[in-house]
């Protein structure tokens, strides 16, 4: 296999791999989080310092507070060098809270910048330093219900279609 090939193979499972930390956050699935993160790894979220999993914990704890999030990644750069790789990843996220009066939803926009280390052929996570921004809160004059999701367990259809998908 040629050289150039080896590396956009690696850039798509990186890829991959930045799409499933997003799915984790909006499943709020702990342990698919945790499938993105090296063992030993380290991340600098500025008001969090940790390791990967620790972060992803607290990140959940928050999102159980919350009545839904919706993480996008866009503005993708990944160099690649052997089994080493760097990125950064341009994240948006809207959260939405149940405010004492009415939801509101807080937006964030940031920067993932990620050191990768592919281990017994798998692409992970050993640090990540998060860049914060651009975050402000959206009040909505009207709310819309939620439809068709379940977060905090598995009843949500991606599920369903990925499980079945798994079996063909």
């Amino acid at each position: 296999m040629s050289e150039e090939l080896k590396t956009l193979l690696a850039k798509e499972a990186i890829r991959d791999q930045i799409y499933t930390y997003c799915r984790a956050l909006d499943r709020i699935d702990n342990k698919l989080g945790y499938s993105v993160f090296a063992e030993d790894s380290k991340v600098d979220y500025g008001t969090f310092k940790g390791s990967g999993r620790e972060f992803f914990d607290d990140m959940m704890n928050q999102h159980r507070q919350m009545i839904s999030t919706h993480h996008m990644m866009t503005n993708m750069l990944i160099k690649v060098k052997g089994d080493k790789a760097v990125s950064e990843t341009y994240m948006y996220a809207a959260c939405k809270f149940p405010g004492k009066e009415k939801p509101f939803t807080v937006e964030a926009r940031c920067r993932d910048i990620d050191k990768w280390e592919c281990r017994d052929g798998k692409w992970l996570i050993v640090e990540r330093v998060v860049c914060g921004d651009n975050t402000f809160i959206i009040v909505p004059s009207r709310d819309f219900p939620n439809y068709n999701g379940e977060r905090d367990n598995h009843e949500d259809p991606c599920y369903k279609f990925f499980e079945e998908f798994d079996k063909m």
